[in-house]
């Protein structure tokens, strides 16, 4: 941009200047990958496109008028509603539809959250790595993050301690918690139901709050359903973010949160009169409610076997070196420690070559760190492209070293 472009810059808010030349989010997938392995898009293949046109038909039958105008200001009752099932079909946890607000999918409910609570300099706690997007929108609200390890189980409750009570010590006291609970993104573990407990316990010791971020809980291959921290909670401390991104289709743009009814209008504050979108969470709602369980369990499957393929190619190829790799019981993403002495600019270029699209470590953490991992993500290619994709890598992997 010249100078006459970017004459606005000095008139710039203070918030717009934190974010000012950052990622913007999530790119569209490239025309020129082969196996396109960076963004958690979902499986094309997957979203149920008679279905939605025949949930169309169906409501604008139905409602008619009704969904061509404004909204309710906490979103589309019907569905909150269907949020409401969703949570009870899957988890049995019973929650009204007056502790919900709808927004423009999970990554907006976040920074809904993140408005409400966090000004620039107040202190926050992230699990990391921690998933790219959220850090984006943290960064333009301009907190200071400690980040706290996790391991097999999930965040380190005894590291998330010992950030408390640095806080403490400091005087400065930390607003929020961030973590996702199931099949973490990137690193892939589920939290375990003892470092929940603990996780609930701190934040009602230490007088804060928790953001859940459970975009994926639906999606599981392996393993139990374990209760979510809302349902642990018995202080109010918890804030829990979900969408329709990954069991729908990311285009609907159609999340929420579900917090204590006291904390609602503070996000309310943050959106528009008239609702989100309600002509398009009428549709979800009129297939969704429907088509639910049946439609969730063939994602499952569709996503199980890609998850399967991918681990089978990078191991026919890796096995024999000191590579770690993640398979997580659910979600979208695989995590790869590379193998000592991995030239990582290296490793960059001989994927380029091979059309093999990444997603680098370094982009997970927010204080820097990551250099020696890679996130891949199984969702969008067919299970035989995960598969040759995956061998793929792999070979670039043992050429970098």
């Amino acid at each position: 941009m010249t100078t006459n472009d970017r004459h606005f810059e000095r008139l710039l808010s203070a918030r717009a200047r934190i974010g000012w030349g950052g990622p913007v989010g999530t790119q569209r997938p490239t025309s020129n990958a082969l196996y396109e392995f960076g963004g958690g898009f979902p499986d094309p293949e997957s979203f149920p496109y008679e279905g939605m046109i025949e949930a169309t038909k169906v409501m604008m039958k139905e409602e008619g008028a009704a969904a061509m105008t404004y909204g309710e200001p906490l979103g589309y009752k019907g569905l909150r509603e269907l949020a409401c099932h969703k949570y009870e079909l899957f988890e049995g946890l019973k929650v009204s539809p007056e502790n919900i607000i709808i927004a423009n999918g999970s990554g907006h409910a976040l920074s809904l959250a993140f408005s409400a609570f966090l000004d620039p300099g107040d202190t926050m706690i992230s699990e990391v790595p921690a998933f790219s997007g959220t850090l984006v929108t943290l960064r333009r609200h301009g907190p200071r993050i400690l980040g706290v390890p996790i391991d097999d189980e999930g965040i380190v409750t005894a590291a998330v301690r010992e950030r408390l009570e640095q806080c403490r010590r400091e005087g400065t006291p930390c607003k929020l918690i961030y973590t996702i609970v199931n099949f973490q993104n990137p690193a892939g573990p589920t939290q375990s139901l003892r470092r929940r407990h603990e996780l609930v316990a701190l934040a009602t010791e230490f007088d804060t709050l928790i953001l859940e971020d459970d975009a994926y809980g639906e999606l599981r291959f392996d393993g139990e359903m374990l209760p979510s921290l809302y349902a642990l909670d018995t202080h109010n401390r918890v804030i829990r973010a979900g969408t329709l991104s990954k069991i729908l289709g990311a285009g609907v743009r159609l999340g929420w949160l579900l917090a204590p009814k006291p904390m609602i209008p503070a996000f309310q504050g943050f959106l528009f009169g008239g609702g989100v979108n309600p002509y398009v969470s009428r549709v979800a709602t009129y297939f969704m409610r429907d088509h639910m369980a049946g439609h969730v369990a063939r994602l499952v499957g569709v996503y199980r076997a890609k998850r399967d393929a991918m681990l089978k190619g990078l191991w026919e190829v890796l096995t024999g070196t000191d590579v770690r790799i993640s398979k997580p019981e659910g979600g979208f993403f695989i995590w790869i420690k590379l193998p000592s002495g991995t030239n990582t600019a290296k490793l960059l270029q001989l994927a380029v070559d091979a059309r093999v699209q990444y997603t680098p470590g370094t982009n997970f953490y927010p204080n820097g760190g990551g250099e020696d991992h890679i996130r891949l993500a199984f969702s969008y290619e067919p299970p035989e492209k995960c598969y040759e994709g995956g061998r793929a890598m792999g070979r670039c992997i043992l050429a970098a070293r």
